[in-house]
């Protein structure tokens, strides 16, 4: 699978490739954004950590380890993140395992120790699984579930290929993923314990990155098939009525739906930006200062208790 160690693993190693990022662009439009956000940025030492962004564009860091914080995943409830660390010293590892934490970066656990990859963890939407990717079947990355204790692990795919960036339907009863198993990076979707695959797209191009619109009715995904560079599209759950929102010369990636299935979130040459779910009205919501990726909407909870904040 073409990108799915960018994805998974070194996300700040791959994204800090993009040196020719445009810094001159305008500063991004000081409006508030529909919600609360999570999301990675290196721009503390260079490094990756979790930082949430309030509606007001004000940012907290959540995590400050010498690690490598990625792949933040809310729980339902909105009272706890589950993330990917690397957890080994060697910035080219791919020894990641899976944690939890509070919302407020407290209360740190982890849920995987192994000597294998474990990342791109998602919460069920009843709060009893996560759903995470691993490499510890032969090497090949497959997508299995457990506790949020971190217990009574399930092996969902398997095969030599690589399966990747899994993602819940709202009822709980499907998972989207992403897979090479076509020889080219699809979207598969399969019910929740792993069985009846259905591929949903059938194009020569890198289909990635799925996630379901929170009322149920579209999957967001990104893709290349344009033939320009990554862009963000959204289709029908089973695949059809496939819609491109964005178009640009840089890489459009990793959306993310709002609550309301209202916005999308997403990359786009490291910085993160907010649209419509129609693909208007796009706003940047980062100001270019380092490298910022992987936004995920919070839940509706109440808001965090006034804490360390820096600018957006």
């Amino acid at each position: 699978m073409r990108r799915w160690l960018g994805a998974a693993g070194a996300v700040i190693g791959l994204y800090g490739g993009l040196a020719c990022k445009d810094t001159s662009s305008s500063p991004p439009a000081q409006v508030p954004i529909p919600g609360e956000l999570a999301f990675v940025s290196n721009r503390r030492l260079g490094q990756a950590d979790i930082y949430l962004m309030h509606a007001d564009g004000s940012v907290r860091l959540l995590t400050s380890s010498l690690a490598q914080d990625e792949w933040p995943a809310w729980s339902p409830d909105g009272q706890r993140l589950a993330f990917q660390s690397q957890t080994g010293a060697n910035p080219d590892s791919l020894n990641y395992d899976v944690y939890v934490m509070n919302a407020d970066g407290t209360a740190l656990v982890a849920l995987t120790a192994d000597t294998a990859f474990d990342g791109q963890p998602a919460w069920s939407p009843d709060g009893t699984k996560i759903v995470f990717v691993s490499t510890r079947d032969s090497g090949y990355a497959h997508i299995f579930t457990m506790t949020v204790t971190g217990d009574s692990v399930k092996q969902l795919t398997s095969g030599q290929w690589f399966d990747a960036q899994p993602a819940w339907s709202p009822d709980g009863t499907k998972l989207a993923f992403a897979t090479n198993r076509d020889f080219n990076d699809e979207i598969y979707v399969m019910n929740a314990d792993g069985s009846h695959p259905v591929r949903l797209t059938t194009n020569q191009a890198h289909d990635e990155g799925p996630v379901w619109s929170p009322d149920g009715s579209k999957i967001a995904f990104y893709s290349d098939r344009d033939g320009v560079d990554y862009a963000i599209y959204i289709m029908n759950t089973d695949g059809s009525g496939v819609v491109q929102l964005t178009n640009s010369n840089v890489p459009d990636e990793l959306p993310s739906w709002s609550p309301d299935s209202a916005y999308l979130a997403f990359d786009s040459n490291a910085d993160i930006f907010v649209m419509h779910a129609d693909g208007t009205g796009v706003v940047r919501v980062t100001n270019g200062g380092g490298i910022n990726i992987m936004a995920r909407w919070r839940p509706p909870t109440a808001p965090l208790s006034a804490g360390r904040t820096a600018s957006r």
